[in-house]
């Protein structure tokens, strides 16, 4: 019976409920400051140093030049930045040197050299990029 059947008309509380309701508005900012207080102080966070690494990736007949960012924290990943695009791999297992794929690509390096291999496509070979002429 407290609800209303009109269409666009919100239900109004029963008329005893309201008067508890204005009563319990400060019961329960106390009990949310109470509950705050047993929270732990919020840390601020910590900013992880990434291994940056340069290479110029060889595939068909063009050359990508890739900036490999290596986050060694678990859970290990590797950022990969070509122009403006910025892909995340997670690490994935690898017999020998370190894999880092998702679903579609897969970075293996062992050494200063990687393999580079996006979709079904041929895996590009990668090398150190060369230093940029001063």
């Amino acid at each position: 019976m407290g609800q209303s059947s009109i269409k666009g008309v919100a239900p109004q509380p029963h008329a005893l409920v309201q008067p508890l309701m204005k009563r319990s508005q400060p019961v329960a900012a106390a009990a949310l400051a109470g509950a705050l207080a047993l929270l732990p102080a919020a840390q601020a966070a910590e900013a992880e140093l990434a291994i940056r690494v340069a290479y110029r990736c060889l595939g068909g007949f063009h050359a990508v030049e890739v900036t490999a960012l290596f986050f060694n924290r678990p859970p290990a990943a590797l950022v990969l930045l070509v122009g403006e695009t910025a892909t995340r791999l997670p690490q994935a297992p690898a017999a020998s040197g370190a894999r880092y794929a998702d679903g579609n690509q897969s970075f293996w390096i062992k050494g200063d050299r990687a393999s580079w291999s996006i979709g079904g496509a041929a895996p590009m070979g990668c090398g150190p990029a060369p230093e940029p002429r001063r």
